[in-house]
């Protein structure tokens, strides 16, 4: 038995891949996560220009950070598919994004394994290649390399990254934009840009290198990409 994690990309529906709009439109279940019960999603916003609203299982994760809560949550979820799979039902679960990277699915994909299912991750775009894209910029040439970090919380430890690679992909920034503006201001970098829900219809993209911003100026989907 399989079940499906499918990239969705950053939240333009026309950046989803063939294979990805396929499956979906093949599957019986398609499990959205939310983050509030709103019934805001992206990836519900993604996956509706695909497929009909009686495929979707909404599922809440609440955005606490606490680890014990997410657990539960995570567990119940894993146990929720492999019930599912098991009637023979074709089932997915969508992230934004690509599946591999700080992704959801990361945590259910280990679960899933210990209760005896297969797992096919199809490849979504990832923020960080939209917005490079949307500004023309390499990330690496031939001989030079690049990194995908979690923003860290010092300069230094920032510095220390890109002694060894030409670019840094900074993700998760929003909350330590602070650190990254300063060290932008006291570095010499050939590029510096911020993006803020890139391809979504309020995306914003700011060139740090020409741009003054404040620490409030990026949300929760926010990527960063240096370079020497």
């Amino acid at each position: 038995m399989k079940i499906f994690g499918i990239g969705l990309g950053p939240g333009d529906p026309e950046l989803l891949t063939v294979k990805a709009v396929r499956i979906l439109e093949d599957a019986d279940i398609v499990i959205v996560p939310q983050s509030d019960k709103t019934g805001r999603s992206i990836a519900g916003d993604i996956v509706k220009h695909y497929i009909s609203a009686e495929k979707i299982h909404w599922y809440l994760f609440p955005m606490t950070g606490v680890k014990a809560d997410l657990d539960i949550r995570y567990d119940a979820l894993a146990d929720t598919m492999a019930d599912m799979a098991k009637d023979d039902k074709k089932v997915c679960y969508v992230t934004i994004g690509d599946t591999p990277v700080y992704s959801t699915f990361n945590y259910l994909r280990n679960r899933l394994f210990e209760r005896g299912f297969e797992m096919e991750m199809v490849p979504g775009v990832s923020a960080f290649s939209a917005g490079a894209n949307s500004v023309a910029l390499p990330l690496c040439e031939k001989g030079e390399n690049f990194c995908v970090i979690e923003m860290p919380a010092t300069k230094e430890e920032l510095a220390a990254v890109l002694q060894s690679f030409t670019s840094v992909v900074l993700m998760k920034v929003h909350k330590k934009l602070n650190v990254l503006i300063d060290f932008v201001k006291e570095n010499d970098l050939s590029a510096a840009y911020l993006f803020h829900r890139v391809t979504l219809e309020d995306e914003r993209t700011y060139n740090l290198l020409k741009e003054e911003i404040t620490d409030d100026q990026a949300g929760y989907l926010s990527t960063a990409i240096i370079k020497k």
